[in-house]
């Protein structure tokens, strides 16, 4: 009796800190997202391509639309290639993160978005883009699973 009284104790605790637990989990990812996203955006405004390349899933592919062709999964020297060749026509103006949101799933995901201010090389008129970043929660941190450049 006295057994079964300790186990529905147990259990109802569970299930009262439980969701807690949870929802705080779920808080913390939230602000490691935000940094994520922060960081990414300093790396961008910066035209850091193998940085960016190096935040990759451990499987190294990133899904890539920077020219508005449509998006495509390519290795990490392509995509590094591809961002190199996008950093070397514009010069970039401001690079600010506006949002980050964990959308939840297993493995745990999430997006964030920079605007990018840039023109191109020799112009002076701006150009105003999205970057959405598409991130996968991989061994204790934000992983950059998709980029792309949305104007």
């Amino acid at each position: 009796m006295k057994i079964n009284r300790i186990a529905l104790l147990l259990a109802l605790l569970l299930a009262v800190f439980a969701p807690r637990g949870l929802a705080a989990q779920q808080q913390g990812s939230a602000q490691s997202l935000s940094a994520f996203v922060a960081g990414v955006a300093r790396l961008w405004a910066d035209g850091q391509s193998d940085a960016l390349v190096e935040l990759a899933p451990r499987d190294g592919r990133i899904l890539l639309d920077l020219a508005g062709e449509g998006p495509g999964e390519v290795q990490p020297r392509n995509a590094a290639a591809a961002l190199r060749r996008l950093f070397a026509d514009r010069e970039t103006v401001t690079v600010r993160p506006t949002a980050a949101t964990v959308s939840g799933g297993t493995p745990l995901r999430g997006f964030g978005e920079l605007t990018w201010v840039a023109r191109p090389r020799g112009v002076s008129e701006t150009l105003s883009s999205v970057v959405y970043v598409g991130g996968v929660w991989e061994d204790g941190a934000w992983r950059i699973r998709e980029l792309r450049v949305m104007r």
